[in-house]
């Protein structure tokens, strides 16, 4: 067997298996693969010619604590049922990481179908979603100053003239959303940049699946909100909803609310909301791998602070690389230098998985000692850990 990135006369196998391991409509499986997927972009096993088991691995952007980098979403694990339980997968995904770790991704992310599966091999959790369930005909009071659009304000009264909805829109320009969606999202600690392709996916799967686009359109302005919505049997699904002010925000969820008879459940960032909603479900959505033990610390944006010094054992079930004792420099500045320290004794210990949880922000430092993600001396455990501020990185695209 042979482990080798996919060429274009693999596509059709790549296919073959995608349609035996997910249930996706024909419709959406057509535009994958002839416009998301290019082979270049995948990994594949082989036994002969026949593709035995294949990943994806879709690039994209993240902005993370200020600072943005290249990333990878791996998509479209599958393996041959007849070739399944073979260990196949673990070793396309060291594969996988390995390659992207040569090209310089040192942090990749993606959607799990079973969390243990992953979480055994080195990720952890970076992306969980507030799940908030509102009855119908729920009020959502106005405390919001009309300014930021993801941080609480001074409680000012709204203008007596009432916006337009203008319902549901039927082509939405790309570019609109995207301006919305880089305005809204600029004020969470981390998020995926969307390109032109990355929102032609989006709202083709969107509509495929009979999702509806709204928008809130602002006498004498353009549309100031939108909102990726799903209507359902029982309850309504609220995807996605971006705005440029709380006012407008809050208006279109209102809206939303208001006009149905069914709950709305809104799938929304793990971040304080600008305005008073129910107290949510907080569920893990996306899981991060770090590829690069040394480039990620390097790279990270750290809080200012005092030098420091700590000798870090990592455990990395998968990439030998990234295992063992490092010697974690702070300067004055800030920056971290990132040395191997083989063979010393450390100061603490940590896993690959817990270690993604904290690059992302999406574990602080309480919860963090709470749940001993991180052990060794109490203080200086307590001092690393203020390196790691609690965030939340953002991510609602699922290929």
């Amino acid at each position: 067997m042979i482990t080798r990135y996919l060429q274009e006369q693999d596509l059709p196998q790549a296919r073959e298996i995608w349609e035996e391991a997910f249930d996706d409509k024909p419709a959406f499986v057509d535009w994958y693969f002839r416009r998301r997927f290019r082979p270049g972009e995948g990994v594949g096993i082989f036994s002969g010619s026949l593709l035995l088991c294949d990943l994806h691995l879709a690039p994209y952007r993240i902005k993370l604590r200020g600072r943005t980098f290249p990333t990878a979403y791996l998509v479209g694990l599958a393996t041959r049922e007849e070739y399944r339980r073979q260990g196949l997968a673990k070793e396309l995904l060291t594969f996988a990481l390995r390659s992207l770790r040569e090209k310089g991704v040192f942090f990749t992310f993606l959607m799990p179908f079973a969390i243990p599966f992953y979480t055994r091999l080195g990720w952890g959790v970076c992306g969980q979603h507030r799940i908030y369930r509102l009855a119908p005909g729920a009020g959502i009071p106005g405390e919001e100053s009309p300014g930021s659009p993801g941080k609480p304000g001074r409680a000012e009264k709204e203008s007596p003239s009432e916006p337009t909805v203008a319902g549901k829109e039927d082509a939405p320009d790309p570019a609109l959303l995207d301006r919305i969606y880089r305005n809204w999202s600029s004020h969470l600690d981390g998020w995926l940049l969307r390109g032109e392709e990355d929102w032609e996916g989006l709202l083709f799967d969107h509509f495929l699946d009979g999702g509806e686009v709204w928008l809130l359109k602002e006498a004498g302005s353009g549309p100031t909100a939108y909102a990726l919505f799903y209507p359902g049997a029982k309850e309504n699904l609220l995807r996605e909803l971006a705005y440029l002010t709380p006012v407008a925000g809050r208006r279109l969820l209102q809206h939303l609310v208001a006009r149905n008879s069914k709950p709305l459940v809104w799938s929304a960032p793990d971040a304080a909301m600008p305005f008073p909603l129910p107290e949510p479900e907080v569920k893990p959505v996306f899981l991060g791998r770090i590829t690069d033990l040394k480039a990620a610390l390097e790279f990270h944006n750290y809080p200012p602070g005092p030098p420091g010094a700590w000798r870090l054992r990592v455990e990395d079930p998968l990439l030998p690389e990234n295992n063992g004792v490092f010697l974690l420099t702070r300067e004055s500045d800030g920056k971290m230098q990132v040395t191997p320290a083989r063979g010393a004794a450390a100061d603490l210990t940590c896993t690959i998985g817990d270690l993604a949880r904290l690059l992302s922000g999406t574990t602080g430092p309480e919860e963090a000692i709470k749940k001993r993600l991180l052990t060794g001396d109490e203080q200086l455990v307590s001092a690393f850990l203020q390196l790691f501020p609690k965030g939340g990185l953002y991510i609602n695209d699922y290929f």
